[in-house]
């Protein structure tokens, strides 16, 4: 069960591999963004890029990356001045 789990993750891997490298992202770019990034927000940004078809769709999707990285940062925490 586990290894089938493996292999279902590793096609997934292997098709955002190709659809990041069809979208002129380069092979090193796209190994760190696979590494830094959840599959499946990965797998979201690629089908609304290809939904929209956008002209250069390495810079939307990039673009598309960076917002949400931003809208889904967790929140700072602030350090309360403790009184003693």
């Amino acid at each position: 069960m586990k290894t089938l789990k493996q292999q279902k993750y590793w096609v997934r891997i292997r098709k955002l591999e190709t659809d990041l490298l069809k979208f002129g992202i380069s092979t090193g770019s796209v190994r760190k963004l696979i590494y830094r990034y959840p599959v499946s927000v990965l797998e979201r940004l690629i089908k609304a890029t290809e939904k929209r078809q956008p002209g250069e769709p390495a810079t939307y999707f990039l673009n598309g990356l960076k917002k949400s990285r931003m809208k889904h940062r967790p929140e700072a925490t602030l350090i309360k001045d403790e009184d003693t």
